[in-house]
């Protein structure tokens, strides 16, 4: 069996698992609080966790291997930190990191986190953000000292007193974290300290791309039910342009996800991530809009499950660099290469 069927095998069992596991009443659990522990135990016993590892004896798959992966948890905004957890589990690996069992926190270099490495070996400063902290055994990191760059790991259990529970649109378990004092678990240079807030933004591209698909899923499924005038709303033209526009959005989001794999793979950490990230970020506000168009009051509701995509939508495009970030970053690279550079890059 190749990687390739390797990987479609894996999307397709946990598609088939989170289609039966998770719904609108398992999400209002996570939210006020719970966690369902089995879900994540079965998940490991599948080995989906692990398939990004780079070890000699790991699967080693790469992004365009597990971009469908990525996407599913993003089609069923799934309650648990499986896509973190399959990025950092690689970020360990490929710097020869012991990897612990359990999910794992990775903190987004984006969300206000200024963490310092000092000279005695310790952490100081802070992250205001950490998604899934709460769950993790590991927190895994960026810390500098000076122009240097270090990838490091911290033990749940030394910052547990110190997680304070942040709202966010998600919902999702979310904390701000001090690690002022903390002496990490293990911490390793860094040669391109770029990879990490990519692979974060392509990983949550590529979510966002699978939420946008369920948006467009249910927006489609209701206008062809609801009916007014009667007839269904779905035959109404204006409707139809707002549909079509949806459908486009969620197909580019994940084109560009899924190119943006492809330069990963290639150790091409900027353009394609920049390209990724904020296609899918407008794709997010344009497709959250025009869902609630079509539903209408009915879709904020909380017994609706609507908001339960939409609110993760806006969510995942403000984390990793939202588009106006994106933007600027793509715009300063085609500056510094020159206009002799503009038409060969817009075509490569």
């Amino acid at each position: 069996m190749n990687e390739m069927n390797i990987a479609e095998l894996l999307a397709d069992q946990l598609e088939k698992l989170l289609s039966a596991r998770v719904n609108a009443e398992s999400l209002a659990i996570l939210e006020a609080g719970g966690a369902d522990l089995s879900l994540w135990q079965e998940i490991e016993e599948m080995g989906v966790a692990d398939v990004m590892r780079t070890g000699d004896d790991d699967a080693g798959l790469g992004w365009q291997d597990c971009a469908e992966l990525f996407r599913v948890l993003g089609r069923h905004a799934a309650p648990l930190p499986l896509a973190e957890t399959l990025f950092a589990r690689r970020l360990m690996s490929q710097a020869n990191l012991g990897i612990p069992e359990g999910p794992l926190a990775l903190i987004d270099p984006s969300a206000n986190a200024d963490i310092q490495l000092d000279g005695s070996g310790c952490l100081q400063g802070e992250a205001a953000m950490v998604s899934w902290a709460s769950w993790a055994t590991q927190l895994l990191g960026l810390a500098r000292r000076g122009d240097e760059a270090f990838l490091f790991s911290v033990a749940a259990s030394d910052v547990a007193a110190r997680l304070e529970q942040c709202d966010s649109l998600g919902r999702a378990p979310t904390s701000a974290v001090d690690f002022s004092g903390i002496t990490p678990l293990a911490v390793v240079a860094m040669s391109d300290a770029s990879q990490i807030r990519s692979g974060l933004a392509v990983m949550r591209a590529l979510m966002i791309s699978g939420a946008c698909d369920k948006v467009v899923e249910l927006a489609v499924d209701y206008a062809n039910t609801r009916k007014q005038f009667g007839k269904p709303i779905g035959k109404f033209q204006a409707l139809q342009h707002q549909l079509a526009e949806a459908s486009c959005r969620a197909a580019a989001a994940e084109m560009a996800g899924k190119y943006a794999c492809r330069e990963l793979d290639n150790n091409q950490f900027l353009a394609g991530a920049a390209v990724a990230k904020y296609t899918a970020s407008v794709a997010a506000k344009e497709v959250s809009r025009i869902g609630h168009q079509v539903f209408g009051a009915i879709g904020i509701t909380d017994e609706h499950e609507l908001h339960y995509y939409t609110r993760r939508l806006w969510q995942w495009r403000a984390e990793a660099g939202n588009e106006r970030y994106w933007s600027e970053q793509l715009g300063n690279k085609v500056l510094a290469a020159g206009s002799e550079q503009l038409w060969s890059s817009l075509t490569a």
